[in-house]
């Protein structure tokens, strides 16, 4: 496992749940990293109330040439901009394509893998290796936790 002096990635965080053989191992690896944007990641991934205002596919985007290690923790300041494209959290009217402009320029911001992590949860698919049972025991009130920014 990783040092736990060191922020990781969400993205890597959340990779490395393939990676961990055990239940158990799973829930202590998560909140060994437990944070605010880790737990709004997971619930607007999980939660079946929670709808994106964006198509269920990717956007085009263009990767970041740039592998700054300052942008691995990018994604731990930028997901209070996720609400913008979460309905009813307080950008229901905004233009849409002003939204799907913003979350471009949010992927094109991000370290690639954050991007790649934040564009497939549009599907709403379970992460590798995380299922629902294995999230609530972690983090008992995730899907309660409210969307922050």
């Amino acid at each position: 496992m990783a040092n736990p002096k060191r922020r990781l990635p969400i993205s890597e965080i959340i990779g490395e749940l393939a990676n961990i053989k055990t239940k158990q191992g799973k829930i202590e690896w998560l909140k060994a990293h437990d944070s605010i944007p880790l737990r709004q990641v997971l619930r607007i991934n999980y939660d079946s109330s929670v709808e994106w205002l964006l198509p269920d596919t990717p956007p085009p985007w263009k990767n970041n040439p740039v592998d700054d290690a300052q942008r691995d923790g990018l994604f731990y300041t930028e997901a209070r901009r996720l609400k913008i494209f979460i309905k009813d959290g307080g950008y229901n009217d905004l233009n849409q394509v002003k939204r799907e402009g913003l979350f471009i320029s949010l992927l094109e911001d991000l370290d690639n893998a954050d991007a790649k992590l934040l564009s497939s949860m549009l599907a709403k698919k379970p992460f590798k290796g995380l299922t629902l049972k294995t999230l609530e025991e972690a983090f008992p009130n995730v899907l309660q936790t409210k969307i922050v920014g």
